[in-house]
């Protein structure tokens, strides 16, 4: 199953303050400790900070010293305490990608809370010496990152990046709906998020039909509701593949074996396309799924738009007819020359722009089905992700966003209807 950094975090934490202080439990702690120590310097050389050395960097690095040092005078162990710690700092390591100074920062605090429960474990039991002196700088310096913390807190957006899931190692195993879903959205996020590979334009294409399903299965938890004012997210999803259809790079072709974040979203998608899902949105376990996962949608909204599409403008790796773009005066050759080769264009960050408009509007349309999905859909299970959650409801609150709300509507419709226009119309076959 998907897992994220603050669910291991909060489990290593009531772990620890749930644990007899014995000598076993206080190595546990200790190697723990070192974890911890290892994922708070990760995130000091990341950067914690827009000026570097600054207060909060410094602190950081003592902290991750102090753990450090206390780790190697501890028993060598590896029991419950310091798995949890091993696989947050793991965690924090596949986040790279996804993080930016500000997030970082947010992890940071998270970490250095964790760090207290742990010493309380600790602190019981052991005797004076160069382990308690260095104990007492873990405490020290602990106190000193949560101090600058409260004077310099992490916004709500930025806490989110706690509730980012990371997929499992076998993954998408299960055809229960309940457990297809997170591990599938933990897949499309990593893969919209990485900065290595850019996805192709079929790929997606697969990405935004998943997304589509989960916000209409979202909308969905609550029958009686309908959506305020035509604010449903599904129908901006889908308008993001009418925005998508004239521009090609290659991959709009049959293709022998799919990429694992295409598998993932045709499974996610199959799993909530089917007969009688409403009978089955019953299932507290398939609607806590769903309202969790809703909630990751903003997010694979906000990667394609800034980091999806700005790479295909950067590097230019799209084409499209000239007569299927904007028209310019330089293009005016190609676009006489109608849907021959000669008439297709290298497109650019204004040729896209379209696309990027249709990716704000899923954005703002999916936060208000994202909240929604939270109220209705039972969200008592310890993982959900409160976190974004917050963040959400934060961003959905600010004054302007109702009236971005009425224009994203307004935009995805007509994104539609001008698909329908096209439809019925004589146009080139794609």
């Amino acid at each position: 199953m998907a897992t994220s950094l603050g669910q291991l975090l909060d489990a290593l934490a009531d772990t620890a303050q749930s644990t007899e202080p014995t000598a076993a439990a206080r190595a546990d702690a200790g190697t723990a400790l070192g974890q911890l120590g290892r994922a708070l310097a990760q995130l000091r050389r990341d950067g914690l900070s827009p000026a570097i050395g600054d207060q909060r960097e410094q602190q950081v690095a003592a902290l991750a010293v102090a753990c450090s040092e206390l780790a190697a005078r501890a028993p060598a162990t590896e029991s419950t305490l310091a798995r949890l710690a091993g696989a947050a700092a793991d965690t924090l390591a596949g986040l790279y990608d996804h993080t930016t100074v500000a997030t970082r920062w947010a992890a940071a605090t998270a970490v250095a809370e964790t760090v207290t429960p742990l010493v309380q474990v600790i602190a019981g039991g052991l005797h004076a010496g160069p382990a308690g002196q260095w104990l007492a700088e873990v405490e020290r310096q602990s106190v000193l990152v949560q101090q600058t913390a409260a004077l310099q807190p992490p916004s709500r957006a930025d806490t989110a990046i706690l509730d980012r899931p990371l997929a499992g190692p076998a993954i998408l195993t299960s055809s229960d709906p309940a457990a297809v879903v997170p591990d599938a959205v933990a897949v499309l996020l990593r893969a919209t998020g990485s900065a290595a590979e850019c996805p192709s334009v079929a790929e997606v294409l697969a990405y935004t039909l998943a997304a589509e399903t989960l916000s209409d299965a979202a909308q969905r938890l609550d029958s009686a509701a309908q959506p305020a004012a035509g604010q449903a997210a599904a129908p901006a999803w889908r308008a993001v593949r009418t925005a998508l259809r004239p521009y090609d790079d290659g991959s709009r072709r049959p293709h022998h074996d799919a990429p694992p974040a295409v598998h993932a979203a045709l499974r996610l998608h199959a799993s909530l396309n089917r007969p009688g899902l409403d009978h089955a949105l019953r299932s507290k376990p398939l609607r806590e799924a769903v309202a969790a996962a809703a909630q990751h949608l903003p997010t694979l909204a906000t990667q394609l738009m800034y980091r999806t599409v700005r790479s295909w403008a950067d590097t230019g790796a799209l084409v499209a007819y000239a007569r299927d773009v904007p028209p310019r005066e330089e293009r005016v050759a190609a676009y006489l020359r109608g849907y021959q080769l000669g008439g297709l264009v290298r497109v650019d960050a204004v040729d896209l722009q379209p696309v990027a408009g249709a990716l704000h509007n899923a954005r703002l349309l999916s936060l208000a089905v994202a909240t929604r999905a939270a109220a209705v859909g039972v969200p008592t299970a310890a993982d959900f992700p409160r976190r974004a959650l917050a963040a959400n409801q934060a961003l959905l609150g600010q004054p302007q966003t109702a009236a971005a709300l009425e224009a994203a509507t307004r935009e995805a419709g007509r994104y539609l209807q001008l698909a329908r226009g096209q439809a019925s119309g004589p146009t080139r076959a794609r």
